[in-house]
């Protein structure tokens, strides 16, 4: 009996150390679409960009315990990311591309782009310097190519009377980290949630969950179900969802 103990403990070390290192792996949690659209909009919102990552909410990509990495797939075009699950094992690191599109006012898709039907973007009619208050006789509405789209200002009146955080030259497209922050939304502002659905307009009470712009993308939450959602700002107080309001 004394000599089977002997054994029984010769054998208890070796397991405990296996467990030990399936733990971790254990520990890694499946990432889904949603998990990789929130972590590419906290990415896009750094860059100022508004726009939308093409992925399904429920989609099962692969597990992951470190934070995701996520980048323009070409160095200043976001309309592709590559998001990335790091690990010092190069073995266990994985990516995958997604394509995001751009979610600024009055964008429709169009298989032939022209000047005619492009959104037009704010832009300066003359140079400016850091610190200037911009006033309608030096800032005009012109068509811009796609690239340019995201990210931008698509209405005059969101723009002046604002000041700059930066010398800014003639003809350059407007966008939020020029000016200095003028915040339409600010944390727990109860704010209208309105969507259109086949012609019939939908609306709920929401709150927001952080300070926002004019035109940014933001979480509100719906005060009815207490469902977040993320919503583009159109006004102080009403917002459009991007997904259901439901």
């Amino acid at each position: 009996m004394r000599a089977f103990s002997h054994r029984l403990g010769l054998l208890i070390p070796p397991m405990i150390a296996a467990i030990a290192v399936l733990t971790p792996a254990l520990a890694n949690t499946v990432v889904t679409g949603l998990d990789i659209k929130s972590a590419i909009l906290e990415r896009l919102a750094h860059e100022d960009i508004m726009a939308v990552p093409k992925v399904a909410d429920h989609r099962l990509y692969y597990t992951c315990d470190q934070a995701l990495l996520v980048e323009a797939k070409y160095p200043g075009k976001w309309d592709t990311v590559t998001v990335t699950c790091p690990h010092q094992d190069v073995a266990l690191s994985w990516s995958v591309m997604i394509r995001v599109v751009d979610a600024s006012p009055g964008f429709k898709e169009n298989n032939q782009p022209d000047a005619n039907n492009s959104p037009k973007v704010v832009v300066l009619i003359a140079s400016v310097k850091k610190g200037e208050v911009l006033t309608p006789d030096i800032v005009t509405l012109t068509p811009a190519p796609r690239g340019s789209r995201i990210g931008s200002f698509y209405r005059i009146e969101d723009v002046v009377g604002r000041r700059t955080t930066q010398a800014i030259s003639a003809m350059q497209p407007l966008r939020a980290r020029n000016l200095e922050f003028d915040w339409a939304l600010t944390t727990g502002q109860p704010v209208q949630i309105v969507q259109r659905i086949s012609g019939l307009e939908i609306s709920t009470i929401g709150e927001a969950l952080d300070n926002a712009q004019i035109g940014d993308i933001t979480d509100v939450r719906n005060i009815k179900s207490g469902k977040i959602i993320a919503v583009r700002v159109k006004s102080s107080r009403k917002v459009t969802p991007i997904a259901n309001i439901n």
